[in-house]
């Protein structure tokens, strides 16, 4: 069986005491007032009557006294010398309450009260009966009915009166029992309101009996899976929110409307971020200053469908994917842009293709050029000996040129792959650059050009490099000096601190233009766009690759028909500390 509500209770027990107290208030007014009033009637109209009943008995015929008495069916008794006697018709001997009050009043006393006579409740009065000269010769008694006559004003009383028990038993009743109903509904409203506003750390009382308690346990339990809950959306948001900002792509999100609703660190990295101006058309123009952009957001919302399309900003290809957020009711409630910078990939993709393609010319132009000799020397049309020679020599160029390219490409994979172990040591460098630059100064005087070394090397201090690798380099950068220098020196200097040694080697050459400095190092990069000789293209790879994995650096500077300088770190060695 369901268990009754506190409340419930509290009301049924409220509303039984007002209509209790109503009831028994009016029950036991009515009665009191209606009694009260017909002894009051009784007893004026018995006042008047004894009064003319005296007056009566003072003749001696009795039936003048019991034509009165008659008249209003009372009962008459009289006492005088003759003894007591009844007046009226009565069977019976005189009552003893009627005897006494006879008695009593020949001696002077009058009284009028209720008393039980012939099994009914009367009202009896007993007065003395004096002559003219004020003496008493009898006494008289008479006895009436109580009135019956007014019901309705006692019906009236006893409601007014039940009325008035009614409020104040409904005033001490709403003190003593709403009251304590109601104060714990307050207390739990309060504590309901205050979570409502935020404040999930106030408690309800869980003692009030009934279902206030439990109701006060359920908005606690509530209150703290609230707390709870709160806690995680908010640690989700954050996390969320840091791992949106650390994001390398840009994010834009709109709502409905097309108002930007949130961005990322990343979106004002690639875009000027322009000051609000109310003469712009669109006001999202300050977050991208794109308008076609923008359109794309706002078919994207209009439509439901995604978008993705390439542009470019400045010097940037930017990737822009535009998703619809579709609520639950299958409604558009907005969109999230998503604008990556792909300026790199589409560079490696490039690099990708051209490296293919390098790879395929660089390997047919030497199998082309052997094939060219070789089958006139199969067809035997190379009859002279020397022709057949220098058929001879020119293969076994494009063979070791081919075996270069190869070898090259891989040690610059080895390199990239760090299967190539690098042991570096206390070294110095007088020795080894003077050995290369002696070697390749004959080299150079055969091109015209002189080759200098304005450094003393011999000041230089010792650095914590791997000699070979050191030659490498220095082989690699000369050779590319004098390839493409056509008159003019090329020189190796050095500058040093505590620290670094900065190694450079300049030439005079053709130089390298301003837009392709930041590719000098990639793979198969030729100042000769048509890949026609002068080396493979695979030398400052390999030079960077080296100093990478050596954690050294190197950097380039040049100008367009003044010349180019190369210049890489090495650093200066230190004794272990013991």
């Amino acid at each position: 069986m369901k268990k009754q509500s506190v409340l419930v209770r509290r009301a049924l027990v409220f509303t039984a005491i007002v209509l209790f107290s109503a009831v028994a208030v009016g029950l036991i007014g009515c009665i009191a007032v209606g009694s009260a009033l017909d002894d009051h009637q009784t007893r004026i109209r018995l006042e008047s009557q004894i009064q003319a009943l005296s007056e009566a008995a003072l003749h001696p015929e009795e039936a003048q006294l019991a034509g009165k008495a008659a008249l209003s069916g009372d009962m008459v008794w009289i006492s005088d010398a003759d003894g007591t006697r009844a007046v009226t018709a009565y069977t019976g001997a005189t009552p003893e309450t009627i005897q006494n009050r006879l008695t009593n009043a020949l001696l002077g006393y009058e009284s009028i009260e209720k008393a039980r006579i012939g099994g009914q409740t009367r009202i009896l009065a007993a007065v003395p009966v004096r002559d003219s000269a004020g003496d008493i010769q009898a006494s008289i008694a008479i006895s009436a009915p109580v009135e019956g006559g007014s019901r309705a004003l006692s019906l009236a009383a006893g409601f007014v009166l039940g009325s008035i028990a009614a409020i104040v038993a409904a005033i001490t009743g709403k003190r003593t029992l709403l009251e304590r109903a109601v104060e714990p509904i307050q207390s739990l409203l309060s504590v309901a309101v205050s979570a409502a506003n935020g404040n999930l750390n106030v408690r309800a009382d869980e003692s009030a009996p009934g279902e206030l308690g439990e109701l006060g346990k359920a908005i606690n339990n509530l209150s703290t899976q609230l707390a709870e809950n709160m806690y995680t959306l908010i640690l989700e948001r954050n996390r969320l929110k840091h791992m949106i900002d650390g994001l390398s792509e840009g994010i834009v999100a709109v709502d409905s409307e097309g108002h930007v609703t949130h961005t990322n660190p990343a979106l004002e990295k690639l875009f000027t971020k322009q000051k609000p101006d109310p003469h712009l058309p669109d006001s999202r123009m300050t977050v991208i200053p794109d308008q076609s952009i923008w359109t794309d957001f706002d078919g994207v919302i209009a439509s439901g469908e995604p978008l993705t399309r390439n542009f470019t900003v400045r010097d940037m290809i930017l990737k822009l994917t535009i998703t619809p957020i579709i609520d639950e009711i299958g409604v558009t409630a907005g969109a999230v842009g998503l604008i990556s910078d792909i300026t790199q990939s589409e560079r490696l993709e490039r690099t990708r293709r051209e490296y293919v393609s390098n790879v395929s010319h660089e390997l047919r132009t030497p199998l082309t050029a052997m094939r060219a000799l070789v089958e006139p020397l199969k067809e035997g049309m190379v009859t002279s000996e020397a022709d057949r020679m220098r058929y001879y020599d020119i293969i076994l160029r494009e063979v070791m040129r081919l075996s270069r390219l190869i070898n090259d490409q891989l040690e610059l994979s080895r390199l990239q792959s760090g299967t190539i172990a690098i042991e570096k040591k206390r070294m110095a460098l007088d020795d080894l650059v003077y050995d290369v630059c002696d070697r390749y100064g004959s080299i150079a005087r055969e091109h015209g050009l002189e080759l200098n070394v304005p450094t003393d090397f011999s000041a230089c201090p010792p650095v914590f490099a791997n000699a070979d690798r050191m030659e490498e380099l220095l082989i690699i950068l000369l050779d590319n000096a004098i390839k493409y220098t056509e008159k003019g020196s090329v020189s190796v200097s050095a500058v040093w601190d505590d620290e670094l040694v900065r190694l450079s080697v300049r030439d005079t050459g053709i130089g390298i233009a301003e837009e392709d400095l930041p590719y000098v190092f990639d793979r198969f990069y030729k100042v000769d766009k048509a890949h026609s000789g002068k080396g493979s293209g695979l030398g400052l790879s390999i030079a960077k690759e080296l100093l990478r994995r050596m954690g050294e650096d190197i950097s380039v500077s040049s100008e367009k028909g003044v010349g180019t300088e190369f210049t890489f770190t090495i650093h200066v060695y230190r004794k272990p500390e013991e």
